[in-house]
């Protein structure tokens, strides 16, 4: 039997190459747990009256960092005062998250056991279109914009809506190491130097819209595995069914890329991520970034017409604009989080 390095009491059950330690899962999830904690404590992540907005998709990453929250705020690790909702948006085409995610009563339960509150939103809700009407309308025009661009892109703006409407201070999402370094090596690949000015875990770094909410990264230092095996001795389900479109993404062939060079090399993705935060402050000191007002939605931008509205018009749906306004005045799905668009959805 071989002895958990940390306790010298337990069976070892996971051997952490990047270390060269053999541990007990007691010994691991405290030394994930701490690692978030160490996380949010030097970058400042949560302080004191935050409001913060869970972006949970279902998969393990969003439901492991939403227990982990609510553990540590009922733990006093985080202030008691802070306000965690999560959060799901449903993006219209068929394989979402939103219809793939882990069974909603687990989200459901998290959050009660927890105390954090959660709401359900859709694109259609906010832009008055779905994902699929969008890709609808660049393919049929010969745009092949990947499914993953649409929906990301729209998500990032949405989540930006939703905190608005419901307050929030910072939006929490459960990127972790493995999603960092892929980041950072698409950035090199693709000779986007200006990008890193947005990596990181800081709040500060997302600058493009200057009434951005921050987005924040507790789990950024844990690896995808170890979260999984996290979730599944926690009693939280593993996404069963896989988004088609991931196949054709970039960052999927990346994924074995750096399963590959991590054979060789346990810690080469902390080198990266430990890379890509070097780079970004270089970049955020020496680039003053550029910013516009889209001149069809309004939204600061680094560019003349943002990214959201530049697929739609490419969609021919620009109209999208009007329809949105509905949500400056009180909208029942969008403020109460309610399921029923979504049922008329389905």
């Amino acid at each position: 039997m071989v002895t958990c390095t940390r306790c010298g009491k337990r069976e070892a059950a996971f051997y952490r190459a990047s270390s060269g330690e053999s541990l007990c899962l007691n010994c691991l999830f405290r030394e994930m747990e701490n690692t978030v904690l160490k996380t949010i404590r030097r970058y400042k992540l949560i302080e004191n009256g935050d409001r913060i907005g869970i972006a949970v998709s279902g998969g393990k990453d969003s439901l492991v960092l939403m227990h982990i929250l609510g553990t540590f705020r009922r733990q006093g690790k985080i202030p008691k005062n802070t306000y965690l909702m999560a959060f799901s948006i449903n993006e219209g085409q068929p394989f979402s998250c939103f219809y793939r995610m882990s069974r909603v009563d687990i989200v459901k339960k998290i959050a009660d056991e927890n105390g954090i509150e959660y709401k359900t939103f859709s694109f259609k809700d906010i832009y008055g279109y779905t994902a699929s009407d969008i890709s609808q309308g660049l393919w049929s025009k010969g745009d092949q914009t990947h499914m993953c661009t649409i929906c990301g892109v729209l998500r990032r703006r949405a989540m930006n809506i939703i905190g608005k409407l419901h307050g929030l201070t910072k939006i929490a999402t459960g990127h972790n190491i493995d999603d960092e370094a892929q980041t950072v090596m698409l950035n090199v690949i693709g000779n986007d130097v200006k990008r890193f000015a947005w990596f990181g875990a800081t709040p500060e770094n997302d600058v493009e819209e200057e009434k951005f909410i921050p987005r924040i990264k507790p789990l950024r230092f844990l690896r995808e595995e170890e979260i999984a095996i996290y979730a599944h001795y926690h009693g939280i389900p593993l996404m069963e069914l896989e988004c088609p479109y991931v196949y054709t993404n970039p960052r999927y062939k990346l994924k074995f890329t750096l399963a590959k060079m991590e054979h060789d090399n346990p810690n080469i993705k902390y080198s990266l991520v430990s890379f890509g935060d070097n780079l970004s402050r270089l970049v955020r000191s020496s680039v003053e970034p550029n910013l516009y007002k889209c001149k069809y939605c309004g939204y600061p931008s680094s560019r003349e017409v943002c990214r959201v509205c530049e697929l739609f018009e490419k969609a021919g749906l620009l109209d999208y604009i009007d329809k949105s306004k509905a949500l400056l005045d009180p909208h029942p799905a969008i403020h109460s989080g309610s399921n029923e668009a979504v049922k008329k959805e389905n």
